[in-house]
């Protein structure tokens, strides 16, 4: 039941905003839109599912930590 809810509530969203992205034929904003949407059925399904999902503060982390240490390093 909450797969269809889900599903229908997608649709919904999908049906109302992606239409003036295509009637202004802003290609890279379709595209960075279509990206962050994928990621958030993927996130939404995996959590309705129960499938364990990677965290994502843990990527941002190991992309951000070496510039943190030597930023700390530089003003100590």
């Amino acid at each position: 039941m909450a797969v269809l809810l889900l599903t229908l509530f997608f649709a919904g969203v999908l049906y109302l905003q992606v239409p003036p992205l295509i009637k202004g034929k802003n290609l890279r904003e379709i595209m960075a839109y279509s990206f962050i949407m994928g990621i958030g059925i993927l996130y939404s399904y995996g959590y309705v599912l129960d499938i364990e999902m990677p965290n994502p503060t843990k990527a941002i982390d190991a992309v951000f930590r070496p510039v943190t240490q030597m930023l700390d390093k530089l003003l100590s």
